[in-house]
């Protein structure tokens, strides 16, 4: 191919929260919409505290979205007084700036943004979802029939989703764990919508066991290994830090390593070495952090004081690492580029985070030459988009005529 197959291991979807009724129950309905009101109140009062207001306005212009600081003031005046009507319609208001980007619902919008970007594929996260499933699940208490609702509505909202451009979008189905049972039907519903981009674990687990329980996650990890499900993590949940002004510095510092522990307990407690066929793929936490985990878990693993952590394991931590994990290397930076050989360049998976700010979206080519300006194409291909395509079954005779017509020339990024 004389152009790069770029696929994103890293976007985001999300309808407006009316949508989501076309795909539950009525009877959750009510509840649904109490449940985004207390959520518009909350992100109206944080509005202005989380990235930085010049960064925003610079966004927001890149993006098509002037005003915004605007907005943000006059939302966070309003918030304490805004009545339940005015925050449904901020909710259900495109041009709002709480509801999610028209991309992120609109299958044409986003194939343009995406083609706009170089962009053949993508593997889709959700955005926010009814009682906040996905990404936030288990941040407060939701009773497990709400949570499933939550979950089912945004999987199928996310398989038709997808199915307007088939063979395109790899949605990543989201999954709770208060029932295993339940769960892995989920997880076959999941397959048989077509969502191949795999099952989010919920970073958290609440009130229930946490990941190195073996035998109630079993049947979890029995049924990704034998439809060959990928089974994500991705940073974005965290414990509550509160309202007082380090709160968002502290989420901003930690949200990574909260998705990150899965690793250490699926280690441990045998999961890789029972299902070696497994994939576990870690997205938007970082890359470098890896090498310094497994620095610490090889050296505990060598440490005669601790020789029967390892009686029934048969690889080591890093042998495990590579055998079934993947990295999604969202909006890779020039300094973690350069530790691509100690952690495997097999192992990394490039992507936008479209539409997030923090991502490289809309400005994706400026940013690729920043990061892979010194890299080797040998390097270069796999990193962008053929290790992408590999691990999550992207069919090669779709996706690399459509990279020959919007994908990047390799001299636009090496220059």
């Amino acid at each position: 191919m004389s152009r790069l197959l770029v696929i994103s291991s890293d976007c985001h979807a999300g309808a407006l929260p009316d949508t989501y009724k076309e795909y539950m129950p009525k009877k959750y309905h009510e509840a649904a919409d109490a449940w985004w009101l207390v959520y518009a109140r909350e992100m109206m009062q944080r509005m202005g505290t989380f990235f930085d207001q010049e960064a925003v306005e610079e966004f927001a212009s890149q993006a098509g979205q002037e005003g915004t600081g605007k907005f943000q003031q006059d939302a966070m005046s309003k918030a304490q007084s805004a009545s339940d009507d005015e925050l449904r319609a901020f909710l259900d208001d495109p041009d709002s700036m709480i509801a999610p980007r028209r991309g992120e619902y609109d299958a044409q919008v986003r194939l343009q943004e995406l083609e706009d970007d170089g962009i053949a594929g993508e593997v889709i996260f959700p955005q926010m979802a009814p009682f906040g499933a996905g990404l936030m699940q288990y941040r407060r208490p939701i009773p497990p029939e709400h949570n499933l609702a939550g979950n089912q509505a945004y999987n199928r909202f996310l398989a038709d989703l997808c199915s307007n451009n088939p063979g395109r979008h790899a949605g990543v189905a989201i999954i709770n764990v208060d029932d295993i049972e339940v769960t892995v039907q989920e997880v076959r519903e999941a397959h048989a919508m077509d969502l191949f981009g795999g099952v989010l674990l919920p970073t958290s687990t609440g009130e229930h066991p946490y990941y190195h329980h073996y035998e109630r996650y079993a049947p979890l990890w029995a049924v990704c290994e034998e439809l060959s499900v990928p089974i994500h993590t991705h940073s974005g949940w965290s414990p509550d830090y509160g309202d007082v002004p380090a709160a968002t510095p502290m989420y901003i510092s930690e949200v990574d390593m909260w998705a990150q522990r899965p690793f250490t307990a699926l280690l441990w407690s045998g999961v890789f070495e029972k299902h070696p066929d497994l994939k576990l793929i870690f997205t938007e936490t970082g890359c470098s952090w890896i090498l310094e985990t497994l620095r610490k878990l090889e050296f505990k693993a060598d440490n005669p004081l601790f020789a029967h952590f390892t009686k029934d394991l048969s690889l080591t931590p890093s042998e495990y690492f590579q055998r079934n994990c993947f990295i999604g290397a969202s909006f890779l930076p020039p300094h973690e580029v350069g530790d691509r050989h100690r952690i495997g360049v097999d192992k990394l998976m490039w992507g936008s985070d479209y539409p997030h700010m923090e991502g490289t979206w809309p400005n994706t080519m400026d940013k690729l030459r920043e990061t892979f300006s010194q890299v080797p194409e040998a390097e270069i291909r796999p990193i962008l988009g053929t290790t992408a395509m590999d691990v999550f079954g992207f069919d090669q005779d779709k996706l690399l005529p459509i990279a020959e017509r919007i994908g990047p020339e390799l001299s636009q990024i090496t220059g």
